[in-house]
């Protein structure tokens, strides 16, 4: 029994929270449009939304290694600037663009328009982030533990563009959602999401449960240093 017990599969995750993604990008004349949407599943905690927001730029960090550097660094300027002071700079990206090369157009990762409605979108592509519960993790509620994991599901095509540009629609998006203490809220889990990581060099496959884990630990603390 003991070895098909190591056979058979754990308990599964819970589905807590979704956010959808959808982005619509012109090549030509490189730009593009996009909206967000969330779904309560086995929660409507507010707090699983910068959570989640973390956990998807934590899973773009891993899944795009040549954007890895520059995302890493425009996320922890900001982040940081908003916990100093707490929330009221907002999240305003500067502007990003990416060299096709060959001759061919500059594309640009960042800026979007950001739409409320992602049926006004042409044929978008859409990113759909699930926030999941992990065994022996409890769903807010009843306690908020920070065992939470994400399961991306990433449509194909132009991931060049689309993957950096998904976790800054995402932060972007939240924080104009929300009130100056929800920015500093969502500031100080991507803050203490990359000082879990250090540097992008750090970013490994599958951890994104642990940065989270550390960052909800470290704001629980109460003992966070000033950045």
């Amino acid at each position: 029994m003991g070895f098909l017990s190591k056979l058979l599969p754990g308990p599964a995750p819970i589905n807590a929270m979704r956010a959808d993604i959808f982005m619509e990008y012109h090549l030509l004349p490189g730009c593009g449009r996009a909206a967000m949407e969330w779904k309560a599943l086995a929660s409507s905690d507010a707090i699983l939304r910068p959570m989640l927001v973390a956990l998807l730029y934590a899973r773009i960090l891993y899944a795009h290694t040549e954007t890895r550097a520059q995302l890493f660094e425009l996320v922890d300027v900001l982040s940081k600037q908003n916990v100093r002071d707490e929330g009221h700079t907002g999240f305003v990206f500067p502007g990003w663009p990416l060299p096709a090369g060959l001759g061919l157009q500059t594309q640009r990762i960042w800026p979007w328009e950001l739409c409320d409605d992602p049926s006004t979108l042409s044929k978008p592509k859409v990113y759909r982030a699930t926030l999941q519960a992990l065994p022996g993790s409890a769903i807010p509620g009843q306690a908020t533990s920070g065992h939470f994991g994400i399961h991306l599901k990433m449509a194909l095509g132009l991931e060049r563009i689309l993957a950096p540009a998904s976790a800054l629609i995402a932060i972007t998006s939240y924080a104009a959602s929300t009130d100056q203490e929800g920015r500093y809220e969502l500031a100080l889990f991507l803050w203490q999401v990359n000082e879990f990581y250090g540097s992008p060099g750090n970013v490994r496959i599958g951890s994104e449960p642990k940065a989270l884990a550390a960052a909800t630990a470290a704001i629980k603390s109460g003992n966070l240093p000033f950045p």
